[in-house]
């Protein structure tokens, strides 16, 4: 046998396991379908019977402790189920309020101009600031007497 007989009888034996494979997955998937089918008819049935067991007890037909305690179970949750409805309805009927913001005053800024940055060279520490003011020479403003420049114009006054 040479190459290409090779090749194609495994891929013909890929194909029928391909083929082989999906028919059984179709197969399985409709079984499948019909037992859910016939589970929930069974379910649908089933539930008939308890409404129905249901109201006659309630009707005085029935008489059965087993029954008894299921109607009283049944009944219990029905109340549960009405709790829970009213509450459900409270909170969904709760609407957001935004809360009221206060108005901030407005940001002041102060600028200390009498204390002076700390020294980075080495040395004797700087005297203690006097006290007292000196004019600006440019435009006349008050200033201690530590400033260098001036609050108001800017005007460097030196020391």
């Amino acid at each position: 046998m040479d190459f290409f007989e090779k090749l194609s009888k495994t891929v013909a034996q890929g194909i029928d396991r391909a083929k082989f494979e999906a028919d059984k997955f179709q197969k399985i998937s409709r079984i499948q379908g019909e037992l859910n089918e016939i589970k929930r008819t069974l379910d649908s049935t089933m539930i008939d019977l308890g409404f129905r067991a249901y109201d006659l007890y309630r009707a005085g037909q029935i008489s059965s402790a087993s029954v008894a305690e299921l109607v009283e179970a049944i009944d219990e949750l029905r109340s549960h189920l009405v709790v829970k409805e009213d509450a459900l309805k409270e909170a969904q009927a709760v609407i957001y309020e935004e809360p009221e913001v206060p108005e901030k005053p407005p940001a002041t800024q102060t600028i200390m101009i009498e204390k002076e940055p700390p020294s980075l060279h080495q040395g004797p520490p700087p005297p203690p600031p006097a006290t007292g003011t000196k004019a600006c020479p440019a435009c006349g403003f008050q200033m201690p007497l530590r400033a260098r420049f001036c609050p108001r114009c800017g005007h460097h006054v030196g020391n």
